[in-house]
């Protein structure tokens, strides 16, 4: 996540740097440093922040989204999914918080996160459009 998007995700929360720093469990300062781009985003503020505008804008989604269908994940790749386990298909990004398996054998690419994954994207397009 970049600065700019941090600062465009706030807006869309619509939380001052001082409500966000409250929701997010950081000190006004991070906020702040985040949003100049002399502090890097950490992965678990970045999955919060994607968390709260998935919620937000949940209308936009379908109760049938399951990552494991679009992927088409065998049985024994689902067996040991934290997504799959909890039925949350579209928070799988949120749930696992490092790349499926899916994914991975797909772009097996050293450093790639959820946020690279086309189910993931193909969300996230539907909110910030």
């Amino acid at each position: 996540m970049t600065q700019h998007e941090f600062a465009d995700f706030r807006l869309r929360l619509k939380r001052t740097q001082g409500e966000m720093a409250e929701l997010l469990g950081v000190s006004l300062k991070a906020v702040e440093s985040y949003e100049q781009g002399w502090r890097r985003i950490p992965a678990n503020i970045e999955r919060i922040l994607y968390f709260l505008l998935f919620k937000m804008n949940r209308k936009l989604f379908y109760r049938r989204d399951r990552c494991w269908l679009e992927k088409k994940c065998p049985p024994a790749v689902r067996i040991n999914c934290p997504a799959w386990m909890a039925r949350e298909g579209l928070y799988c990004w949120f749930l696992t918080g490092k790349m499926c398996r899916a994914v991975k054998k797909d772009r097996p690419a050293k450093g790639m996160s959820c946020s690279d994954c086309n189910f993931f994207k193909k969300r996230l397009k539907k909110i910030i459009g």
